[in-house]
């Protein structure tokens, strides 16, 4: 499930400075240089089961409502993913 980016995606990531992403159904994906992040992985993992537990649809649409909403740090599913960090 947790892959290295490459490609585009790679590409993606260094420009907005993201250090990884939680792309359902395909996977999560981390800088090849955060694969071993144990912080990054809780997190990334807290997103997947937001997915898991949503469904697609409903995940990506609260997602990007919440960013729109409240800004992606305050976005409750972020706040979320960053509690599970620890």
């Amino acid at each position: 499930m947790i892959k290295p980016a490459s490609g585009l995606l790679l590409w993606y990531l260094r420009k907005t400075k993201f250090i990884g992403i939680t792309l359902p159904p395909f996977g999560i994906y981390l800088l090849p240089e955060k694969m071993t992040d144990e912080r990054l992985i809780k997190h990334e993992n807290k997103h997947w089961e937001q997915y898991q537990n949503m469904g697609f649809f409903k995940f990506y649409v609260m997602y990007l409502y919440y960013s729109a909403k409240f800004g992606y740090y305050n976005n409750p599913m972020e706040v979320e993913a960053r509690n599970a960090e620890v």
